[in-house]
């Protein structure tokens, strides 16, 4: 039996901790004083951001392994400020023999990068070699011939290629002779926003997304028997596929059981395709941060529906394409389907908001990279993990695409609710993985050690792999978890669905999560922020001693606040919990006192469980001498 109790005990011993308060960096007081936000979490009265279109024409040249493409983009400079110069992201030159990377790349991956032989802005041409001698690494600097004014429009054009990875890639590559997943492809416009102007964080291995809500019309130009699946709609489905097919699809569009939309029987006996050396396949995508793409010759595709807006009766398709012989996909529908379903009626709790997922198996072991409206996934072995996986890549639809945050600094304000948010869905689908104590113990691992980093430190400053993937999954999860204890399930969901009818579709920060849910909480939760977000520190909770077998002391020995959790045991074989909510810290107290029943004889205590993070639980048992 459990208790679940509110507050347990009086206050014993109450030390006020006078920590200094986090100074507000420069750059986000000038956003207040500009008015582009504000203290109370929400959108200042000048908020702005800027954006683009983006009209590509792309081939897959897949006997040379070579990606050509021409893009045509509108960027609508919607800041006060003329831009004396232009960002241009070219992702693969990651790859560019020479540049430096956080990551390793193997010699078959190693190019000469991204290969531009055309670029206009506002009809003016621009050689890369001679008139920019500053490349970078992956950052394309541009200074403008003629500045974009506020409020106006510019028009580039840019004609480019770059090899495709084939041996390791980064996120993207070759991973079969006939299967490929695009991602990180086309020259990218930079952010500029209202905090630190151009976004110049080179793309060197960690981090990864930070863009602009933009719209794409999208030519995929590949051979004739290669499916491409992709964000955004397709356009000409019925110029591309047999009949038999496209009425599968259509019939995965409205069914609540998978369809085998294309099965190895269609591949063999060529009942797939029309008839066609190659193919161009035109997809749209609107107010989406980002474009990829799969494409393959030899994956089955499964697709089943569920209406995710009971209001409007909005459907959403769930599809996965992978090959034969990996493990589950052949449940992956089923899985994608019940993640969508979680995701838009328990928690975040909003309708999931693009029309379809896929999921796109890459044949490896594991690892996983999601992008809007697809993710690149492995295959597991175990179950839980695939479940696990497949939930992940698909939650960040909300975090960070639906919400446009800067995973390049803060990964904690995306990776970490994707790494929480399993959790539940995990215990009904798989129970055995016990994904909560996975994390916390991912968690555990570096906490409080030398390299471990407060979450506030931008990610893009990391350099230890260890330290990062903490701070951007498993630390963040675990106090997304502890502040849903502290607030309660009700507030804590209306605190976060606040936030997010805030800045969807927007670019928040920290600090805009923090204020909101201030504001929502009707006090202030800086006794929890500092500790977990800002501070060096960890979980520690202690026995700091039992009295008369009716009264425990616990003690916080570390910086963090978590929740206390005490089960006793009794002589007559009797055990039962009582837990005391993590909000119990708020007043920064040091001890608190949990009495246990008058009319038992106590012989064991025990602090603590697998679900909370404690760094040492040498001092979390006791027993009756």
């Amino acid at each position: 039996m459990t208790k679940k109790l509110l507050l347990v005990g009086l206050l014993i011993f109450s030390i006020s901790i006078n920590a200094q308060k986090n100074p507000l960096p420069l750059n986000i007081q000038k956003a207040y004083q500009n008015q582009t936000r504000s203290k109370d979490g929400t959108p200042g009265s000048n908020y702005w951001q800027n954006s683009a279109d983006y009209s590509i024409d792309a081939t897959l040249d897949t006997k040379n392994d070579v990606l050509e493409g021409s893009a045509n983009i509108k960027y609508y400079n919607n800041s006060p400020d003329t831009l004396k110069r232009i960002v241009i992201r070219l992702y693969q030159d990651f790859f560019r023999k020479g540049n430096a990377r956080q990551w390793p790349a193997r010699d078959g991956d190693i190019t000469e990068g991204v290969q531009i032989s055309n670029l206009k802005i506002n009809g003016e041409k621009y050689d890369p070699d001679e008139d920019f001698p500053n490349w970078w690494i992956t950052n394309f600097i541009v200074r403008l011939k003629s500045p974009i004014a506020p409020g106006s429009t510019a028009e580039l054009e840019i004609d480019w290629s770059f090899e495709v990875p084939t041996v390791r890639g980064l996120r993207m590559r070759k991973y079969d002779e006939g299967h490929y997943f695009i991602a990180y492809w086309y020259p990218q416009i930079a952010v500029y926003d209202d905090i630190d102007g151009w976004d110049r964080i080179e793309y060197i291995g960690t981090v990864e997304f930070y863009n602009d809500f933009n719209n794409y019309d999208i030519n995929i130009t590949v051979p004739g028997d290669y499916m491409v699946w992709a964000t955004g709609e397709l356009q000409n489905r019925e110029d591309i596929l047999q009949e038999k097919i496209v009425n599968r699809y259509t019939k995965a569009l409205e069914s609540d059981e998978v369809i085998r939309i294309v099965t190895q029987k269609d591949l063999e006996k060529k009942k797939v395709f029309q008839p066609a050396d190659y193919h161009t396949w035109h997809f749209k995508a609107s107010h989406v941060p980002d474009f990829s793409f799969g494409a393959s010759n030899h994956s089955n595709w499964d697709g089943v529906s569920l209406i995710v807006d009971e209001i409007t009766g909005r459907r959403v398709l769930t599809d996965v394409a992978y090959p034969n012989d990996v493990d589950h996909w052949d449940q992956g529908a089923e899985v994608s389907r019940a993640s969508v379903e979680y995701m838009s009626f328990e928690l975040p709790g909003i309708p999931f908001p693009y029309p379809h997922m896929t999921s796109f198996c890459s044949g490896r072991s594991g690892g996983g990279m999601e992008t809007p409206m697809m993710a690149n996934n492995g295959a597991p072995k175990k179950f839980g993990s695939f479940v696990e996986l497949l939930f992940h890549e698909i939650s960040h639809t909300y975090f960070p695409f639906y919400m446009g945050t800067n995973e390049r600094k803060y990964a904690w304000m995306d990776e970490g609710w994707a790494a929480y948010l399993p959790g539940e869905l995990s215990e009904r689908l798989a129970p055995e993985g016990d994904y909560i104590k996975y994390t916390t113990d991912s968690y555990l691992y570096l906490a409080g050690q030398e390299t471990e980093l407060p979450l506030m430190v931008p990610t893009f400053q990391h350099n230890s792999w260890a330290s990062a993937r903490v701070a951007a999954y498993s630390r963040p999860a675990v106090a997304y978890r502890m502040l849903r204890e502290a607030m309660g399930d009700e507030l804590f969901k209306k605190a976060l669905h606040t936030y997010m009818e805030r800045w969807n579709g927007k670019h928040p920060l920290p600090y805009d999560f923090f204020n909101t849910f201030n504001e929502v909480n009707k006090k202030n939760l800086d006794w929890f922020w500092e500790p977990w977000f800002f501070q060096n520190g960890y979980p520690d909770l202690a026995i700091a001693e039992v009295r008369d077998g009716k009264m425990v002391i616990v003690e916080k020995v570390g910086t963090h606040p978590v929740t206390v959790v005490v089960t006793y045991f009794t002589e007559d074989g009797f055990s039962d919990t009582i837990t005391v909510s993590t909000s119990v810290w708020k007043s920064k107290r040091k001890k608190i006192r949990v009495d246990l029943p008058e009319d038992k004889v106590v012989t064991k205590v025990v602090l603590g469980n697998d679900h909370v993070p404690d760094v040492n639980l040498e001092n979390n048992v006791w027993e009756k001498e």
